[in-house]
């Protein structure tokens, strides 16, 4: 019982701050206003952006599907998969951005490198570790890496701007499911 109550007052805070208009993630938001802009949020990221801005999760573990967001203001922030990028990117679309980049899953070694995600070949619904989400999705600057991962592990090539979209999609499933969930209990 205790935990039914949990929830509808969970859910009665999500109404309310939507009735508001904001967001979630702005009724959770560290206020970044005080904050300096990076102009080099490569130098470091990982001590910079230790832990995901959207799930709280920490990038080191994740730095195989880590992304980093940087604003067109010059502010930066560290990501953990390319599901939280999509969800943070609808978030803060009015800012704009001068780059997004994603972990090169394709290079040996720890932590792998960032690359723009924007020419980056995804590899998605293989047999590898999701992240954040059901489906697994992971970027390759090489389209060969790519192959070469899909031979083994299955999937399907795609561009960043598709990734992006079955992220959201993925968001969309989810939380369809949990609103039938609500509704049958």
């Amino acid at each position: 019982m205790k935990r039914r109550t949990l929830l509808k007052g969970a859910g009665l805070a999500i109404t309310s701050v939507a009735a508001m208009g904001g967001s979630i993630g702005q009724a959770f938001a560290v206020d970044e206003s005080t904050s300096q802009p990076d102009a080099a949020p490569l130098d470091n990221e990982l001590d910079k952006y230790p832990r995901c801005v959207i799930c709280n999760m920490d990038r080191r573990q994740f730095h195989f599907s880590r992304h980093l967001l940087h604003y067109a203001d010059g502010h930066a922030e560290g990501i953990c998969s390319i599901n939280c990028a999509s969800e943070a990117m609808l978030r803060e679309r009015k800012r704009g951005f001068k780059t997004i980049y994603a972990a090169d899953f394709g290079v040996a070694g720890e932590p792998k490198p960032l690359i723009e995600a924007s020419s980056a070949t995804y590899l998605i619904g293989s047999s590898l570790r999701a992240v954040m989400s059901p489906v697994s999705k992971y970027a390759f600057s090489q389209r060969s890496a790519a192959e070469t991962v899909m031979s083994d592990a299955g999937g399907q090539l795609i561009s960043f701007d598709q990734a992006v979209a079955a992220s959201l999609q993925d968001y969309a499933s989810m939380l369809t499911q949990k609103y039938a969930r609500g509704r049958e209990s």
